[in-house]
């Protein structure tokens, strides 16, 4: 399978990695996707022909699938100009950074023939599988609370994380990974609460330092979740997540990568399931399924974090 890369704002290496493990597709060409995105390096690490303009990347190299991972607030605009040449796209998340775009991808993804995939990582991973497992054999017995942590450096990020426009918040870029989690194992949303500030961003203007949400889902089940960039400079990881969900029958919770089950059994750490790289899952899933339900799911979570950061700008719970 033939594939481009429109942009190096993300989590590109998802593909090559894919590949790199064995995934039977190659790299032919990459451009920018946002003003002022600089591919040199890219170009010259991969071998891939470069393009200035990635619109006649597209036309010229006719791909079956583009990895878009532009700056965040042009995702949409370029996943839709994929989509309408019937090209299979696996998009940075969130899918869009307001609503109007997020509503203007999904009516492009719906009246096209090309699949649409999200890098939504984190339930692929070998830890959140294991969990999932564990939940759908009844370890834990029905499902009442949900809490996720995303934790990060906050290092010196680049402009386009300085202003809320280009950026999107903090809340859709950190934050949709544990949303995933919380709508994954906790079921529909009802209504969206939260809260986050920009005091203690270390000069990056506009972007939130921490946040907070809470999730009402179906059934009664809480979802919360914890965001921020505080995680030590000194920390071995770049990121610190975890994971606990607490059930009618006992608890499951992952940290540091190991999950660990208390139920009427005494605490014990479980074997962990095998993960798989998101984007060989994409390619896997073209034209089955699949890939609508993981399209589907994207688009929801990006809809709730997006009502998220909303909620969180008006101090307001918002229905879902």
């Amino acid at each position: 399978m033939k594939f481009v890369i429109i942009g190096a704002s993300g989590h590109y290496h998802q593909s090559l990695d894919a590949v790199s493990e064995g995934l039977n597709a190659y790299l032919a060409a990459i451009a920018p996707g946002s003003k002022g995105e600089d591919m040199t390096k890219l170009a010259q690490r991969t071998g891939a022909k470069l393009y200035s303009d990635y619109v006649e990347m597209l036309e010229t190299e006719k791909p079956d699938v583009a990895v878009v991972n532009p700056w965040f607030c042009d995702i949409a605009s370029v996943s839709i100009e994929c989509l309408k040449r019937g090209v299979h796209t696996y998009s940075e998340k969130p899918l869009a950074i307001d609503m109007n775009d997020l509503a203007a991808l999904e009516s492009a993804w719906r009246n096209s023939p090309a699949e649409l995939g999200c890098m939504l990582n984190l339930n692929c991973c070998d830890w959140f599988r294991t969990i999932e497992k564990a939940i759908e054999d009844g370890e834990i017995g029905r499902v009442r609370v949900v809490h996720g942590q995303k934790s990060y450096k906050m290092g010196v990020r680049g402009e386009n994380y300085r202003a809320r426009a280009l950026y999107g918040g903090t809340i859709p870029w950190v934050g949709i990974h544990a949303i995933d989690w919380l709508l994954r194992l906790g079921g529909k949303c009802k209504s969206v609460s939260a809260t986050h500030t920009t005091i203690e961003n270390r000069g990056h203007n506009e972007m939130e330092s921490a946040g907070s949400v809470l999730l009402t889902l179906e059934n009664g089940v809480i979802g919360t979740c914890d965001i921020d960039y505080f995680r030590p400079a000194g920390s071995a990881r770049h990121d610190d997540d975890r994971l606990r969900v607490t059930g009618t029958k006992g608890m499951i919770e992952a940290v540091d990568g190991v999950v660990t089950l208390e139920n009427d059994e005494k605490k014990r750490v479980l074997p962990l399931e095998d993960g798989v790289n998101p984007f060989t899952r994409f390619i896997n899933a073209i034209g089955t399924e699949e890939a609508a339900r993981l399209a589907e799911e994207a688009f929801e979570d990006t809809r709730i974090s997006l009502l998220a950061r909303q909620a969180a700008d008006e101090e307001r719970t918002i229905r879902a």
